[in-house]
């Protein structure tokens, strides 16, 4: 997972980190009846989570398009070829072993000029699939098949590239400016053609593509108003009522803030970190210093799917929320084609143990005169009913691609949270030590201490809660101490490391059971130590050398492997209150059977930090820890078992309160088996697509819960009734592994194949549904 450190070489290479219809009738025969249920049969449910995006036809007249973008070479129609040649070659050498030491960075392929590259490559193919090996190792309905040779070693066979089973859009935009997103949404939405977003590529799904779509590509022109000057301190100059900066600062101030940063739709933490942290800061004409709260990498999106799926902040995210709390204002493209920008205006002052006040109302506004020249907008009531408090809940945490397109964003600003001092926890001895009853031992004050200084500091001799909430974690903290890492700001490191010498000597086990082993007990105190030391965030993945000097780091850079069964569950605050020994003898447990978990840290400031009116799932709020997913039934039993174990959850009568991390997940993951939600769903390999969706709880429901998903899918049956923005994973779509309907139908595309397995499926459920009525109608006139 993203910001993941090395395992220590220490660790056995063999551990792996895993990851009802009822239809009243009366009156007519039996057989009248009989046939009436059959073809009723055959009329899909219409719900919204069973859709494919809509693909263009063969005579889609792009020159059109072209002819309103404010420049024809925004446009551009790739081809297979262009993808081999901009994504794929860039991975296959002359020479085997691999050049060493060898990353391809985002950088690289995220501004190809045919803007069909990702960061993870397999999601050019449907689901995600490994496609890289013989496939006489691999037959072809085998689930995430391998189809290439593993490592792209010589000879590679380029010859055929499986193009007819490939996610390739049919068309890229590269917007320079919101009336070419806007020209964009509204061509797609005449022509009937789904609409497919992506910044860099990054999405584990592969939702920034999907086969035949027209796809905005942010990233390649659009403004990035971060690095080009765009924060704002509030209390400097004049912010009018009702603009877009007014009503940041309204909000940023009544939440006690002093500033914000404006970052484009395409714009990376690469350049918005380097607007705050060295732009501004590293000035000296600048008085007060800011901490901006986002992701790890540099290639991740400012603006995209880590906003739109929550946001976690493995740096801070303890300190001040995650990243749905941090946004002030959005501006974004509607799939109906109106470009609007909108953000609360109204608040609960009483704050009733949050953080942040409660929004209770969100105006928005509607650009009367969308130019190419942004200074000639013009902000005005909106003609459309459009309902701005569903759009700032939809948007904030229900999934991107799929409300439609952000354009700007603007996030409060923080006090810089002094320095960051990284604490790497390395047990040297971990899998040498020949008395393995101390390396558990040590492993279990390991546990129990962290987990109280982060969770129960008041169990501690003199941890505030401020210190608890200053040490945090990208999936950096190991459930051993192999080398994981915890970021702590205001000099919480130090705390963490003076507590935990005193915790080791009076309270551990190992200072009780071994305080004679002089050895042990000076390997248990030099367990934690301060590994790096940083002026502030953006310092920490700061490239110092070429390629990217200057940049910022992107984690494992370009990927060709399938990320199949990745995840991240959660485990509860409550858990960890109430639980806490038998959570740590259960990592323990996991350990030894060689599932080696990394968190990522939350509680903290996490629970208090919502307005109360955005789309997280509840148990992903009030989670103590993300952690990878399990791959063992028998572990995820035992897991599971304590984690319902106060809630009470066992049926699936009640609502499933949603387990899942929607940023890291891959398409095979669905909720747990709905008659007992200990089980995991079994795998595609042990079962169909079409079982799993009947006896699991569902992937939407998995991510955002039972009762965001109904509330999320009607704001989408609403915003997008021509069903534009269909993406893997979103809400609306229906699972990669099995066949969808394209999309609500139109004489154009009614017998078109998309290439799912579903050819004209929408045009026959729709014929029969025209039969039933009639048939109706007719009985009733016999009758």
């Amino acid at each position: 997972e993203k910001g993941h450190p090395s395992i220590h070489p220490s660790i056995h290479p063999s551990i792996m980190i895993p990851p009802s219809r009822r239809f009243l009738l009366g009156g007519p025969s039996l057989a009248a009846v009989l046939f009436l249920l059959l073809l009723v049969a055959l009329v899909p449910s219409d719900s919204v989570a069973s859709r494919r995006p809509r693909q263009a036809g063969p005579d889609t007249p792009w020159e059109d398009l072209r002819s309103v973008l404010s420049s024809p070479e925004v446009l551009h129609i790739p081809t297979v070829i262009e993808w081999k040649e901009q994504c794929l070659d860039p991975m296959i050498f002359d020479q085997y072993p691999m050049p060493e030491p060898f990353h391809l960075f985002g950088y690289d392929i995220g501004y190809a000029p045919a803007g069909v590259c990702m960061v993870h490559m397999s999601c050019m193919y449907p689901g995600c699939k490994y496609m890289f090996a013989g496939p006489e190792s691999c037959p072809a309905d085998t689930p995430n098949c391998i189809r290439y040779n593993s490592v792209l070693e010589p000879p590679f066979d380029s010859s055929d590239l499986f193009d007819d089973k490939m996610e390739l859009p049919a068309a890229v935009l590269h917007p320079k400016t919101a009336s070419d997103v806007v020209r964009g949404v509204e061509f797609a939405k005449e022509h009937g053609i789904g609409i497919s977003v992506k910044v860099m590529g990054h999405s584990y799904f592969g939702s920034s593509t999907a086969r035949g779509t027209l796809l905005i590509k942010m990233s390649t022109n659009y403004a990035s108003y971060g690095i080009d000057g765009s924060l704002t301190e509030c209390g400097v100059g004049v912010h009018e009522v009702g603009t877009a900066d007014g009503m940041a600062c309204d909000l940023a101030e009544a939440r006690g803030k002093k500033a914000y940063l404006r970052v484009g739709g395409g714009e990376l933490f690469d350049t918005g970190y380097r607007a705050v942290f060295f732009d501004w800061n590293e000035n000296a004409a600048n008085q007060n210093k800011y901490h901006f709260v986002g992701g790890y990498c540099g290639t991740v999106s400012a603006a995209g799917g880590w906003m739109h799926s929550g946001g976690l902040s493995g740096a801070s995210m303890r300190l001040h929320g995650i990243g749905i709390d941090q946004v002030l204002h959005v501006e974004m493209v509607l799939p109906g084609g109106q470009h609007v920008r909108f953000g609360p205006t109204k608040w609960k002052e009483e704050r009733e143990g949050y953080i942040y006040p409660e929004t209770t109302e969100v105006t928005g506004y509607c650009n009367a005169n969308v130019h190419d020249d942004e200074s000639l907008w013009e902000w005005t009531q909106c003609e459309d009913d459009i309902d701005f408090s569903d759009l700032w809940y939809a948007v904030r945490g229900g999934g991107g691609g799929t409300f439609g397109l952000v354009t700007s964003l603007y996030y409060q600003l923080h006090d810089l949270p002094g320095t960051l001092q990284v604490v790497r926890a390395l047990d040297p001895e971990l899998t040498t030590r020949e008395d393995t009853t101390k390396t558990i031992t040590l492993l279990h004050d390991y546990l129990k201490f962290s987990l109280t200084f982060l969770y129960l500091p008041e169990r501690l001799h003199n941890v505030s809660q401020f210190e608890s909430r200053s040490c945090n974690s990208p999936a950096a903290f190991l459930s051993v101490p192999a080398g994981g890492e915890l970021y702590c700001h205001n000099s919480a490191g130090d705390k963490f490391i003076e507590e935990w010498k005193m915790y080791i000597k009076e309270d551990g086990e190992t200072g009780k059971e071994y305080g004679e082993d002089a050895e042990l007990l000076a390997q248990a105190e030099d367990l934690f130590t301060i590994n790096r030391e940083f002026p502030s965030q953006g310092f920490v993945t700061l490239r110092k050398e070429e390629p990217h000097m200057g940049r910022l780091q992107d984690d494992f850079g370009v990927k060709l492997s399938a990320d199949v069964g990745k995840g991240f569950d959660h485990v509860p605050l409550y858990t960890v209150t109430n639980y806490l020994d038998e959570l740590v003898e259960m990592l323990i447990n996991e350990a030894f059977a060689g599932a080696i978990s990394s968190f990522y840290l939350m509680g903290g400031a996490v629970p208090e930090s919502t307005d109360r009116m955005n789309s997280l799932s509840p148990l992903r709020r009030d989670a103590a820890l993300a952690r990878t997913t399990l791959t063992s039934p028998e572990l995820y039993k035992a897991f599971y078992d304590l984690v319902w174990r106060d809630a009470n959850l066992t049926t699936s009568d009640s609502d499933f309160p949603g387990i899942f991390c929607h940023n890291h997940a891959s398409n095979e993951n669905m909720g747990p088996l709905k008659e007992d939600w200990s089980q995991p769903c079994p795998s595609l390999l042990e079962m169909s697509q079409e079982e799993r969706e009947k006896k699991c709880v569902s992937q939407a429901e998995s991510f955002w819960g039972t009762a965001n998903v109904a509330r999320l899918e009607e704001i989408k049956k609403t915003i997008d009734p021509d069903e534009l923005f269909i993406c893997n994973a979103g809400i609306g779509a229906s699972s990669p592994f099995v066949g969808g309907v394209e999309g609500p139908d139109d004489d154009e595309n009614d017998d078109k194949d998309d290439g799912t397995g579903s050819p004209a499926s929408s045009s026959f459920c729709s014929k029969a549904f025209v039969v039933v009525i009639a048939f109706v109608l007719a009985t009733s006139l016999v009758l």
